[in-house]
């Protein structure tokens, strides 16, 4: 069965790999194998994001029970039932795999936060939204679990086992409630902060812009359910907005590490640039040259322009430790 979806799918994953891999090699760079819970969530997303399109393409591969009839099963061959049976157990272990990939991107944000929030009063709040991130996954899979019971009814494909089983209703439903209430605790903390702190409107746009991600991943995860329940006998739907969700949401959870990185990249490449720029005034006319108290003055200047925008591309946690240091100051 061809899944219309796969090269989107396929894109999206490879530049989500990317991305993954790109952060996992930036923090390596800065901290070795000093992991911090962040970087080991980091690694579980590829994990799971490889398998989450693994399931896409069994279940695009075998079927499933969805959009099943007695009907339409008593016209299949021995091969055929076979076949949907395995594409359905694909399509439970797709949702629990996605479920799973969607709890470890939180995992990131919130090891992340309690990294930024360390000594400040929203250190409670990251303690609290990680322990309803934790009962949540554990309520949801439990949902995803029991029912429909006994269990094999979610593979069974005659006689018809009920839409609860064969639409997975209950499993939107759950998913959809417990995603988007956890994600709107997670996108609350850096809030207050980003208030605060005294940083640039410039950063502040774009701060602001990495937390409207966050809002596009509730309202992906609204839409993925609304769409599903309005024609839930179309698999493909739901499948392909559960890779955009995840896509958005990798790219959202590391942008925030991964922003250091190129910005030291950035000017290593400007401070190369200038270094030969240097070197080719040897070339230049003695009477074209800049005398020593000249270049010594733009130098000077050259650095302290260098030095203030490096300061100012710095990571989330010098900021924000910033802030509280000033912060401590004025109490």
């Amino acid at each position: 069965m061809y899944n219309p979806f796969t090269t989107e799918a396929w894109t999206e994953y490879a530049v989500g790999i990317l991305i993954l891999l790109a952060r996992i090699t930036a923090r390596c760079s800065r901290i070795g194998l000093n992991w911090e819970g962040d970087d080991y969530f980091a690694l579980l997303s590829v994990i799971f994001f490889t398998g989450e399109l693994v399931m896409l393409q069994m279940i695009g591969q075998f079927g499933s029970i969805t959009g099943m009839t007695d009907e339409k099963a008593l016209t299949l061959t021995p091969d055929e039932t076979r076949h949907i049976v395995i594409g359905s157990k694909c399509l439970l272990a797709g949702w629990i795999i996605y479920t799973t990939l969607i709890w470890c991107l939180k995992g990131c944000m919130l090891f992340f936060y309690k990294r930024l929030t360390l000594n400040l009063r929203q250190q409670s709040l990251v303690n609290i939204t990680g322990g309803v991130c934790v009962v949540a996954y554990i309520a949801t899979i439990t949902v995803y679990l029991t029912h429909c019971h006994p269990i094999n009814r979610l593979w069974q494909v005659y006689p018809y086992p009920g839409n609860d089983c064969a639409l997975n209703i209950s499993k939107y439903l759950a998913l959809v409630v417990t995603n988007v209430t956890t994600d709107a605790m997670i996108l609350y903390i850096p809030l207050p902060l980003l208030w605060t702190v005294q940083i640039p409107a410039r950063k502040k746009v774009i701060y602001g812009f990495w937390l409207c991600t966050g809002i596009f991943i509730m309202i992906a995860t609204l839409l993925r359910c609304i769409l599903c329940l309005q024609d839930v006998s179309q698999i493909n739907v739901g499948t392909i907005w559960s890779i955009r969700e995840t896509f958005v949401g990798i790219i959202a959870v590391n942008f925030p590490v991964l922003k250091p990185f190129f910005t030291k990249a950035k000017n290593a490449v400007s401070s190369a640039k200038s270094s030969k720029d240097s070197s080719s005034t040897n070339a230049i006319p003695v009477h074209l040259r800049l005398s020593h108290v000249d270049r010594k003055g733009k130098k000077r200047t050259v650095h302290e322009i260098t030095g203030l925008d490096t300061e100012m591309n710095e990571s989330e946690e010098r900021i924000v430790r910033g802030a509280d240091s000033e912060r401590g100051e004025v109490e």
